[in-house]
């Protein structure tokens, strides 16, 4: 009813994660203008019609709509002016602040997702997704037709720092750092994870972040 965006009900950190999850999954990611750096400016129902009795029909729509949400107050007019006002962009967020470090992240995400083989493919056959249920965990491994290029992803959903052993499955292969969402680069409080990792290392993950490691190649190029 008040068009509040992601960014006006969650941290910053959780923007970063729900970046993690769009860009590094198997479709073709749709972004909400303003989504890339964080517009905080509610998206609103606004409308400029001339007809009398269409506005008030659209009005009297609206209230209808939302008569159950006891206590939430009446939609803004749609009619009035300032309604459209307060949803327009604003554009200089993307320059400053966490908006910038947010739109670096995108950048760096879709930079990724284009030069890798096994995040540029949308195949979900290419595709493993497993977890840790209890520790809010998920791991999503994805790779090229021949595996020569895979990519291995951490996902922690928890509020909570969260220990984890990495999954034996991705023995005997080492994997490379690509991006830590909680590193200091992405304005986040680390600690940092290893630049490389091997199956049954030990290493923590920082609350709502998420990380992407990729296979290194062997001399045989396998």
């Amino acid at each position: 009813m008040f068009g509040e965006r992601l960014s006006s009900l969650v941290p910053f950190e959780s923007l970063k994660l729900a970046a993690g999850v769009v860009l590094l999954s198997p479709y073709m990611p749709l972004l909400f203008m303003g989504e890339e750096y964080g517009e905080d400016a509610p998206f609103l129902y606004f409308v400029s019609h001339t007809d009398a009795g269409l506005v008030e029909s659209v009005r009297k729509g609206r209230k209808e709509e939302f008569r159950d949400l006891v206590g939430k107050g009446e939609p803004p007019d749609p009619q009035d002016p300032e309604t459209f006002y307060r949803s327009k962009l604003q554009w200089d967020r993307r320059s400053k602040g966490y908006g910038k470090i947010l739109l670096g992240l995108y950048k760096t995400l879709i930079k990724i997702r284009t030069e890798n083989p096994a995040l540029s493919r949308l195949d979900r056959a290419c595709l493993e997704v497993t977890g840790l249920e209890e520790k809010k965990v998920m791991f999503l491994r994805r790779w090229s037709g021949d595996r020569k290029d895979s990519v291995f992803c951490f996902f922690n959903f928890s509020k909570e720092h969260s220990g984890i052993t990495v999954p034996s499955s991705l023995e005997p292969d080492r994997w490379r750092k690509n991006l830590v969402s909680s590193d200091v680069i992405w304005g986040g409080g680390g600690p940092s994870l290893p630049d490389i990792v091997t199956a049954g290392d030990e290493i923590t993950l920082s609350p709502l972040s998420f990380a992407v490691y990729s296979k290194i190649r062997t001399e045989a190029g396998t």
